[in-house]
């Protein structure tokens, strides 16, 4: 017998907002999250989507990729720029993780591939959700001229700002929090999926695009420690 996640890890009642053009996949989703005693609405459109928004709130949004504005903007873009702060977890078509990036630059805080493993859904979402909430608990964080505040879910290195995908923002958290100390793959791995980490090497991705910001921003900090983690070092 399958047992969520959210019952093993006594999760309480998490209100999520599923929105995808595939009425076979949405059905899916549906069956398996309301049988574990999720709280789910619908959206076939970005309009639908807007729309349950200012009605309703969420703690995670799972949306598909492929959903845009009428600009030809991908929907899960447009909702951060207006900086919604919540989790969106991307169903994408994709075969492989060679599209990650593109994806989690573009406003995603992580990517489930159809046809759909609903676990792996499960586990990934109940992840983002666990980490927006723990990383209130310290609002503002500072290291060698970065400022990052949780709540407000920015970033600035230098004065200027510097955007960050979701997961890569949450991960630059961690490393501030331990500065200057060494903060071991493991346990970034537990840190971004907890108990349930995917099997492809995500947090490679994340840290090079976090690493590839933070040079960008002439705050070439993130150093890799070989065989032991990462650490945020002095400028």
């Amino acid at each position: 017998m399958l047992y969520s996640l959210k019952k093993q890890l006594s999760v309480p009642d998490i209100h999520l907002l599923v929105a995808c053009a595939d009425a076979q996949a949405l059905k899916l989703v549906f069956s398996y999250f309301e049988s574990m005693g999720y709280q789910l609405d619908s959206a076939s459109d970005s309009g639908e989507v807007r729309s349950r928004l200012k009605d309703s709130s969420y703690d995670a949004l799972i949306l598909d990729a492929q959903l845009s504005e009428q600009n030809g903007i991908p929907l899960y873009t447009c909702l951060r720029l207006e900086h919604f702060s919540k989790p969106i977890i991307l169903l994408v078509p994709d075969a492989g993780m060679e599209n990650l990036p593109r994806y989690l630059n573009s406003g995603a805080d992580d990517i489930v591939t159809t046809p759909l493993h609903l676990l792996e859904l499960e586990a990934r979402v109940l992840a983002a959700i666990r980490l927006s909430k723990a990383h209130l608990a310290i609002p503002r964080l500072s290291w060698e001229g970065i400022e990052l505040d949780l709540r407000a879910h920015t970033v600035a290195a230098g004065g200027q700002p510097l955007h960050l995908p979701p997961m890569a923002f949450l991960l630059l958290a961690r490393l501030m929090k331990e500065a200057p100390n060494i903060v071991s793959r493991a346990e970034l791995q537990k840190e971004l999926y907890g108990d349930s980490p995917p099997n492809s090497d995500a947090l490679r991705t994340y840290i090079h695009i976090l690493r590839s910001k933070l040079t960008e921003a002439g705050k070439p900090l993130l150093q890799t420690v070989p065989r032991v983690g990462f650490r945020l070092g002095a400028g």
